[in-house]
């Protein structure tokens, strides 16, 4: 009887590493996106250089306490509750390690050895991509990056706000990235049967669509990843029990940091 309870410790041991790891979550290759040339990603993903990358988003782009903040998109999801708070809230706070943009830095590191990856994190939570675009606008205007993540679309879609303001106001940062000199990656909102029930997605994502055709822009498909991880059954945040949630998002964010990267990668070397 003991030797049976160490194999079944050693067995939940084994599994939640790999499941902290994320190395368990897969996909089909190009559903994390369209690989598109990143100029400015590819002088600068080189040995020997810094890659200065800005991020920009909702909590979730802190990490995996930030997005379990109530408030969040990723709380509602577990929760099942209604609309976040129109009030926006910027974080002060530093992204998490765990953070999916952090985590994509440190996969970029391992896969250009000898080439370092800063990334600077700005947003909050229930920011428009009209309070975002401002801060883009004034980082890109400031510092010297060479790449922009960019996360939006799940507010306004949760309040059906016009679709034609959010496609200008994208056009607008992809611009000001573009004169800035650094390169752009537009990531779209995250799945959950809550968004998918109370909101519209489509016009939003055909305007981040529209942007992603743009020289030097990417988008990354951070919807149709996670779906895919609930309809397979790799990854379910909203019926995860309360006790694995912590885990569950850690997970998450590890798996979007290893697509992310892949992504990166491939559209610095096309």
């Amino acid at each position: 009887m003991m030797q049976l309870r160490v194999l079944i410790f050693c067995l939940f041991a084994g599994l939640h590493s790999a499941w902290a790891a994320g190395v368990t979550c897969t996909s089909p290759d190009d559903l994390a996106g369209a690989v598109s040339a990143l100029p400015h990603t590819a002088e600068m993903l080189r040995p020997g250089k810094v890659l200065n990358v800005l991020a920009v988003g909702s909590a979730t782009m802190f990490g995996p306490e930030a997005s379990l903040e109530p408030g969040t998109i990723t709380s509602q999801s577990l929760t099942g509750s209604a609309a976040p708070s129109a009030t926006p809230q910027l974080f002060a706070k530093p992204a998490s390690e765990l953070s999916f943009p952090m985590l994509m830095a440190g996969a970029l590191r391992k896969a250009v050895p000898g080439a370092e990856v800063k990334v600077t994190v700005r947003g909050g939570r229930g920011l428009l991509a009209s309070d975002m675009l401002d801060i883009v606008k004034s980082e890109v205007a400031t510092h010297a990056y060479n790449l922009v993540l960019w996360q939006t679309g799940t507010v306004e879609a949760v309040r059906n706000l016009s679709p034609g303001e959010f496609s200008q106001t994208l056009l607008e940062g992809a611009e000001a990235v573009h004169d800035g000199g650094a390169d752009l990656v537009l990531i779209d909102p995250q799945f959950s049967r809550f968004l998918q029930t109370n909101a519209n997605l489509e016009p939003y994502t055909q305007a981040l669509v529209q942007v992603a055709a743009m020289p030097g822009v990417v988008l990354f498909h951070r919807f149709d990843l996670m779906r895919t991880w609930v309809n397979e059954g790799q990854l379910d945040l909203e019926r995860t029990p309360r006790s694995d949630r912590r885990k569950s998002i850690e997970f998450l964010h590890a798996c979007l940091g290893k697509y992310l990267s892949r992504l990166v990668l491939d559209s610095a070397r096309s």
